[in-house]
């Protein structure tokens, strides 16, 4: 009978030990989809004329403390939309200009030990990339050709409108 009580024992140790492994694994989920995101501001020239400033990686280079939207992209669009007249929309909209890199030249900087496809738009702060949105993905294909949900992606990290003196 004591045998039987041992293993008693030894089998509620483990089975306490799996369901505490368990609420800690999904507590450290469930945080991480409730991290807070906290929004901010771009540098204050981006809230200008809703257009696309085109330069290369030793230009971009010189940014590395400001905060901006760089949108890089190959000469080819594999969407059916070109995802840029989806952009422009929301850069019309809001007169912000955002940062036009070929792939090409953003291989040459730090971002692309990030960002390895093309098209994509990134997210900047202080020079440090927050977000961005990844060409291969299927949730964000639909940031790609619908300037409505591009808007409410952007929303979620930036202050669309500029900062009122």
């Amino acid at each position: 009978m004591k045998n039987n009580n041992k293993k008693l024992v030894v089998i509620l140790c483990v089975l306490v030990i799996i369901l505490t492994c368990c609420i800690v694994f999904f507590n450290k989920k469930d945080d991480k989809k409730e991290e807070k995101i906290e929004k901010f501001y771009l540098s204050e020239k981006y809230y200008n004329q809703g257009e696309f400033i085109t330069i290369d990686s030793e230009q971009l280079k010189e940014f590395n403390k400001e905060s901006f939207i760089v949108y890089t992209y190959n000469n080819f669009c594999i969407f059916t939309t070109p995802c840029d007249e989806i952009f422009k929309v929301v850069m019309d909209k809001y007169k912000i200009d955002i940062v036009s890199v070929p792939f090409s030249e953003l291989k040459k900087t730090d971002y692309y030990k990030t960002v390895k496809l093309a098209p994509s738009i990134l997210i900047i702060k202080d020079g440090e990339i927050v977000t961005y949105l990844k060409a291969d993905s299927d949730e964000d294909f639909k940031r790609y050709q619908d300037s409505k949900e591009f808007e409410k992606w952007l929303d979620k990290y930036i202050y669309l409108e500029k900062e009122a003196n």
